[in-house]
């Protein structure tokens, strides 16, 4: 079993549930938790794991780094983990961070 196996393993023995049901909640096939609990599956993608977590409802982030997709520092898309979750924002919500980051830059430049 690799430490993506095991983890996923654990959090699902912690939370009580059968493979069948994990897979159930989180919109998978059993066989492919399966896979990824004996270490058969490698890499499975990033939509994959988003289900896990949610079905298990633990960290997003921590399972990518668990599958090795990213350190402490990063994530996939290269941002630092903070900003990752603004890939989940709609168009109006983005506008709404870059407005406050203007506000930011703003604010820092009447300081210096």
């Amino acid at each position: 079993m690799n430490t993506l196996g095991k983890y996923i393993s654990e959090q699902r023995a912690f939370k009580n549930l059968s493979i069948r049901k994990l897979a159930k909640i989180a919109n998978l096939s059993h066989t492919e938790i399966s896979r990824l609990e004996s270490g058969e599956r490698k890499k499975p993608s990033p939509f994959v794991l988003k289900a896990i977590s949610h079905a298990l409802n633990i960290n997003f982030e921590e399972l990518m780094r668990t599958a090795g997709y990213t350190d402490d520092a990063e994530n996939v898309s290269g941002l630092p983990l903070k900003l990752y979750k603004i890939q989940f924002l709609n168009e109006k919500e983005i506008d709404e961070v870059s407005n406050f980051i203007d506000f930011l830059l703003s604010k820092r430049n009447q300081h210096h």
